[in-house]
């Protein structure tokens, strides 16, 4: 696997695909990789001639300055991760190789998406990642770029970007992958007590349960009870609502099959984790 630093040996490289007509992969993160993210770098292995990753920890999506501080630098265990997996190339900027002196910020229609969940509670997140996941399309142009569910809400921001501005890319939005306990993984998982993770683990449980409920009781009453299991482990809940999968607006009835998404955003140990169910 070749590190790439600069745009400039980055657009070098994509010059030579283009030229071998490579169908092209990309997988943008912001590091601190784990299994979730290796299984996006696998399918694009899988689907494409070359695969590109890029690590960039993006100032402009965190809203708390403290979590930004608090986000896990693990460059290295990142290489030997991409290396074992196969990847071709690892795209690793630096802020200003990002966020160019000729940077224009982007602004596109996110409709009613910005208006619920974190939205509202977090000022700004999603203007973030409009901005840098313009820019990395922008300089990437992939065939096809890959994103995991367990964000679903940021997923249809960058579908609505896709849309509106990157119509020849091809989404692929994978399943949120899991620890054995069900939790799903993630970076911030990093900073919970094994106490704190077998906690977490009643995240996706409550949203499992709301699932099995849906044949028996009101959508009303099942996320509540739902809500009801994490606080009896408590968990404190930002927010635990159904909503329909396709516009995000809350939804108080069931919808027809594969159009409900359950939304958590839960704090445990100071973390906070966001999960969600589509069923």
């Amino acid at each position: 696997m070749k590190v790439l630093k600069t745009n400039k040996d980055l657009q070098e490289v994509l010059q030579q695909i283009r030229s071998e007509k490579n169908r092209l992969g990309f997988v943008p993160t912001m590091g601190a990789l784990h299994e979730g993210h290796i299984n996006l770098v696998n399918k694009s292995i899988d689907e494409n001639d070359i695969s590109i990753v890029s690590v960039f920890v993006n100032p402009k999506q965190f809203n708390n300055v403290e979590d930004f501080e608090k986000y896990p630098n693990t460059v290295q265990s990142d290489i030997n991760l991409l290396e074992k997996a196969g990847c071709d190339y690892l795209f690793l900027p630096d802020f200003n190789e990002v966020y160019t002196s000729a940077y224009q910020p982007v602004n596109i229609d996110l409709g009613a998406i910005d208006d619920v969940f974190e939205g509202p509670l977090r000022p700004g997140h999603f203007d973030g990642v409009v901005q840098v996941v313009n820019i990395l399309f922008r300089l990437v142009q992939p065939d096809m770029a890959y994103f995991g569910l367990k964000d679903y809400q940021q997923c249809m921001v960058i579908k609505a970007l896709r849309d509106q501005k990157y119509p020849k890319i091809n989404l692929s939005l994978c399943p949120t992958v899991r620890a054995q306990s069900g939790l799903a993984l993630s970076s911030r998982n990093k900073r919970l007590s094994d106490k704190g993770l077998e906690k977490a683990a009643f995240i996706y449980k409550a949203l499992k349960t709301v699932n099995e409920l849906k044949k028996h009781i009101e959508a009303d009453d099942a996320v509540k009870y739902g809500a009801h299991i994490l606080s009896t482990h408590h968990i404190e809940v930002e927010y635990f609502a159904l909503a329909n999968a396709e516009t995000l607006q809350p939804s108080r009835k069931w919808l027809r099959s594969g159009k409900n998404v359950v939304l958590a955003a839960v704090w445990i140990e100071g973390v906070r984790l966001i999960d969600n169910i589509v069923f």
